[in-house]
């Protein structure tokens, strides 16, 4: 009887892993990316997080460099021959609403946007002003100068948001903290990365901040530290940038996609999606992390931040920290405590006290 039972049992055991692995080989995943699968920054760390999925059975099929403007044209392609599709871009997200519509039997995804339907289309992120606080922390810490310069790439409310957070950190440990944001217009051009670069250097800021995909401005600080002897220091985007420029660089906030994009796909797979969820995750979640920190930053700098790290991961600040203590915005209006959430920071469009350039 024992026999018969365990070999039930194994049998049952071998349908259901015979049937979950029949159902990941049958997922097919296709995504967009901005910029070049190889460039250093946002890009590359969505791209290494598809490309983990191969690991648990899915097939992943991409397009780099896909302009913006073509995202509907390029999402319904990519709708025909997969199961659940993913634009990582802000700038896709009205091309994809059209694509979710035309194509109701495939799954979209948009990544920091804000938009999505009742069926077929969803958005998702990573809490990355998490991060940026804690790397504005740093930057207060360190300047001489109480400039930090920010080379932005598109005044949308992903990037508001993270240059506001980023702010309220060097103006905790720092309240004479002056940010000076001078736009590019792009994701990934870096000749235009080094001349804004360039200009905030020679407007005494001595902390250089990136929110475009390219290490040019990490590599820039590095330089003018060598070559010219620039007391200047750099933080890296969205992935790991202190081999660009070693020993200027602080540290900078990553993105960790491939947890996420894990269980968006899982879910897929067993049939368990649904709609209008809004995942988003943060620091507990390590979707979003700092990177290594630079060689030649001081101790007391790292235990500091390290500090502060550890104590929201302990619960100890909400997710929407430090936006729920409240904020002043530029032209003096005072926003409440607990007063900002989700659907406020989706929708960021103003700078916080200074902050300067335009919008």
């Amino acid at each position: 009887m024992k026999k018969i039972i365990a070999l039930v049992v194994g049998a049952v055991i071998l349908i259901a892993s015979s049937i979950s692995l029949v159902s990941k080989e049958n997922v097919k995943v296709g995504y967009l990316l901005v910029g070049p699968k190889n460039d250093g920054g946002w890009s590359m760390r969505h791209e290494q997080g598809f490309q983990s999925l191969t690991k648990y059975g899915y097939k992943v099929s991409g397009i780099e460099m896909a302009p913006e403007a073509e995202a509907a044209k390029l999402l319904g392609k990519l709708a025909r021959k997969n199961d659940i599709v993913f634009a990582t871009s802000f700038g896709y997200m009205d091309g994809m609403a059209k694509a979710a519509k035309k194509h109701p039997d495939t799954i979209f995804m948009h990544a920091t946007g804000y938009k999505g339907n009742d069926t077929n289309f969803d958005n998702y992120g990573c809490m990355s002003y998490q991060a940026r606080y804690l790397t504005g922390i740093a930057a207060g810490m360190m300047t001489k100068t109480n400039k930090i310069g920010v080379v932005g790439s598109y005044p949308i409310p992903e990037i508001v948001r993270n240059i506001n957070a980023l702010t309220i950190g060097a103006q905790s440990v720092n309240p004479d903290i002056e940010v000076n944001v001078i736009w590019i217009n792009s994701w990934f051009d870096p000749p235009k990365d080094l001349d804004a670069a360039k200009a905030l250097l020679d407007d005494n800021n001595d902390i250089l901040y990136t929110t475009t995909d390219s290490p040019s401005v990490v590599t820039l600080a590095q330089q003018a530290w060598k070559r010219d002897g620039k007391e200047v220091w750099s933080m890296g985007n969205d992935a790991p940038m202190g081999i660009n420029g070693p020993d200027r660089y602080i540290t900078g906030m990553m993105f960790h996609w491939s947890g996420l994009y894990q269980q968006l796909v899982n879910e897929v797979a067993n049939g368990t999606w649904t709609p209008n969820r809004r995942l988003n995750l943060g620091l507990k979640q390590n979707c979003v992390a700092l990177s290594p920190w630079g060689e030649n930053v001081p101790g007391k700098v790292v235990n500091a931040v390290e500090t502060v790290k550890t104590s929201w991961l302990d619960d100890n600040m909400d997710q929407f920290h430090p936006f729920s203590l409240g904020v002043t915005k530029r032209d003096g209006t005072k926003v409440p405590a607990n007063s900002i959430k989700r659907g406020e920071l989706d929708t960021m469009n103003y700078f916080v006290q200074g902050v300067k350039g335009s919008l």
